[in-house]
């Protein structure tokens, strides 16, 4: 593998352009070094302050994993897995059968190239180069489909930018907007972008840092995904009620009301809030009512609730991690 001599500065830089277009979170170098520092103790990097021109030597797989490392604490991705080939068991039984994998693959590449216009980058569509190797018959379609598996995975593990990528490019979303104010995703059927689940869900311990707003974004995502229509309330002046749950059959009443508490771990939901809930929960003639915290229900609040029979139920920071993990969508 060869190897680059780079300012310290400079390759700070390079690994950040492939962090922020390869994840979609935007960040800032302070935080990118931050990190490094945690994966890569005892490093060049913890010289960044002190010498951004300190000169260093990288190995491209030093690189590569440095960006992997940071991509992975993002959210983008959930293993670091740099193979080509992802089920190697599989291609060599492929080819005790005489099936030629990897001519399978240069077809692929072949055609796809035909396709791809260096002077308008755009996505290859699969599905024609599909068809004619399927048309041809010299390969299986599981064969066909596992070379397209993986040539698209190395893509998505590569640390190289394409044309296309920096075409299709957003601008990205802040990562810091997740907890200094609400953010509005582009896409009006969604509550919370989907980059921010991803990064919570690597990343749990910072549930509890977000944003109050974005918290009550994240419970109305997730009962939208169950298949719940769902009134975001306005964020204050709500008179406790944060979200109203409605099954789409029967919209008269709320099938439930939420109200999200986004607290420290440490900082327990009392009693007294409990307590107020539940005369909300009967004043809008609700099925039932949920209380959300990235925290947890003071035990005297949980007692109450099954002593007076109260048609409450609780989400506490275990049962709203399990939400973003069932939430949780890679590519990678």
């Amino acid at each position: 593998m060869g190897a680059i001599i780079w300012s310290l500065q400079n390759c700070i830089n390079s690994i950040l352009d492939v962090v922020v277009i390869k994840t979609g979170l935007v960040i800032n170098d302070e935080y990118l070094v931050e990190l490094l520092k945690e994966e890569f103790p005892n490093s060049y990097f913890d010289r960044y302050q002190e010498s951004t021109d300190l000169g260093i030597r990288v190995r491209s797989e030093d690189f590569d994993m440095y960006c992997w490392k940071i991509r992975k604490r993002l959210g983008e991705m959930e293993n670091i897995s740099p193979l080509f080939v992802q089920d190697v068991e599989k291609c060599l039984e492929w080819m005790d059968q005489g099936i030629d994998y990897v001519g399978c693959v240069q077809q692929i590449l072949s055609l796809a190239s035909e396709q791809f216009d260096p002077e308008n980058p755009q996505l290859v569509d699969p599905r024609p180069i599909i068809e004619k190797m399927i048309e041809e018959d010299k390969y299986p379609f599981e064969v066909i489909k596992q070379g397209f598996d993986d040539l698209i995975h190395q893509q998505q593990m590569s640390n190289n930018i394409t044309p296309t990528e920096e075409i299709l490019w957003d601008g990205g979303i802040s990562l810091e907007d997740l907890f200094k104010k609400e953010h509005i995703p582009i896409n009006e059927d969604e509550f919370i972008d989907q980059k921010y689940i991803n990064f919570l869900q690597a990343n749990p311990n910072e549930l509890e840092a977000m944003h109050w707003r974005n918290f009550e974004r994240l419970t109305a995502e997730f009962f939208s995904r169950q298949g719940y229509e769902i009134e975001l309330g306005p964020g204050t002046n709500d008179g406790g009620v944060d979200i109203r749950v409605y099954n789409k059959e029967d919209k008269r009443k709320p099938y439930i009301i939420i109200q999200c508490k986004r607290h420290k771990e440490s900082n327990e939901v009392k009693i007294e809030t409990v307590k107020s809930f539940y005369a909300d929960v009967e004043f809008e003639e609700a099925g039932k009512g949920l209380i959300a915290t990235t925290s947890k229900i003071a035990a005297g609040g949980k007692k109450v609730v099954s002593i007076r029979k109260y048609p409450l139920e609780f989400a506490e920071n275990k049962e709203v991690v399990e939400w973003i993990n069932r939430m949780c969508k890679r590519n990678v």
